[in-house]
């Protein structure tokens, strides 16, 4: 039988658990409300946003002579579908060769006749809106005989010419452009030919009138307007290789020594440039390219063949630095010299644009 003793300290420490509240058992239970997490520190970094993507790239720009990559070069006689805003200066450099027959009197020159040429081109175009452009160019050429024999047959020639014109241009993907030129120009020469002047004196002295001093058989006053409307192409397949193609109609009027010829032709052209700047670190771009013309009608134009090539200082975009020659075959004089293959042109010049 428990004694008092033990009931007495029974009874206490149900009051002290009574008042203390529930056990260490109790205590140990999980909490049904949600613990907060504690607020960042200044050692711990707050959490960041994801990486905005960014914006897809736009369209090439309408202006300018880079397209997919590839900086076209100027080709001399076949022009492209950009649209550039830029100023050229260029020197004109000719020699050649031809052959003949003169008649003068009882005596006839024949063989080989050699001439040089000399002249300069310059000239601006700028590109408006997003598909125009428009271009203005003057130039000057000075072609004679270079010994007593070629003088005779060849003679001596200046033109001077002015011409502008209009480019429009759309972009067909980012590596074709395709444009429709329109160019108009104003051609006036002044010829000496020698030979022609001392025949006529000779068959005009022969008549009973007497001589009849004709200044035209001496000298040729001749003008030329030309209207040329053509379609042309711009393409770079890569970045270091450009394609340029032309097909244009020419019409011609001719005036000489106070008489009119017209005629008409077409001409097609091409010309390819690469530039080893694209994959080396030389500055250095090669051009080939080739023009003809094939007359239909008309006296006013002849066949003209161009093939050469080109190279160029590709170091900076805004500029065109270099040498173009071109093997010309046509006749220097028509209806006087033969045709021939033995005509270099050597255009030095620079093009800079912005």
């Amino acid at each position: 039988m428990p004694s008092k003793t033990s009931v007495r300290a029974a009874y206490a420490f149900l009051f002290i658990a009574a008042v203390l509240g529930p056990g260490p058992t109790q205590a140990q239970q999980p909490s049904t409300t949600t613990a907060q997490a504690p607020p960042p520190t200044a050692e711990t970094p707050p959490p960041t946003a994801p990486p905005t993507p960014l914006p897809p790239e736009g369209d090439p720009p309408p202006h300018g002579r880079v397209l997919n990559g590839h900086t076209f070069m100027p080709a001399l006689d076949v022009p492209g579908a950009l649209l550039t805003t830029s100023f050229t200066s260029a020197l004109l450099v000719g020699l050649g060769q031809t052959s003949a027959s003169v008649q003068i009197s009882d005596k006839t020159l024949s063989g080989n006749f050699e001439y040089a040429a000399i002249g300069a081109v310059i000239g601006y175009e700028y590109a408006f809106l997003d598909y125009f452009s428009a271009r203005l160019a003057l130039t000057e050429l000075l072609f004679t005989g270079i010994n007593g024999r070629s003088a005779i047959a060849v003679g001596t020639g200046l033109q001077g010419g002015i011409g502008g014109g209009l480019t429009f241009s759309l972009p067909v993907a980012d590596s074709l452009r395709l444009g429709v030129l329109f160019d108009a120009s104003v051609v006036p020469n002044f010829g000496l030919t020698i030979g022609n002047g001392v025949r006529s004196i000779i068959e005009a002295c022969r008549s009973p009138q007497g001589c009849d001093l004709r200044s035209g058989d001496f000298f040729q006053q001749k003008s030329v307007t030309q209207v040329q409307p053509a379609l042309a192409a711009s393409w770079a397949p890569f970045s270091a290789l450009g394609v340029t193609a032309n097909a244009s109609y020419i019409w011609a009027n001719q005036h000489l020594n106070g008489s009119n010829s017209s005629g008409n032709a077409f001409q097609l052209g091409t010309a390819l440039d690469f530039d080893f700047k694209a994959i080396s670190e030389v500055p250095v771009g090669l051009m080939f390219q080739f023009s003809w013309i094939a007359p239909f009608n008309g006296e006013a134009l002849q066949h003209v063949s161009d093939i050469g090539g080109g190279i160029f200082y590709t170091g900076r975009k805004n500029l065109a630095l270099g040498a173009q020659v071109i093997d010309r075959r046509y006749a220097v004089v028509p209806g006087v010299v033969n045709v021939t293959w033995k005509t270099f042109l050597v255009d030095i010049g620079m093009r800079y644009y912005w």
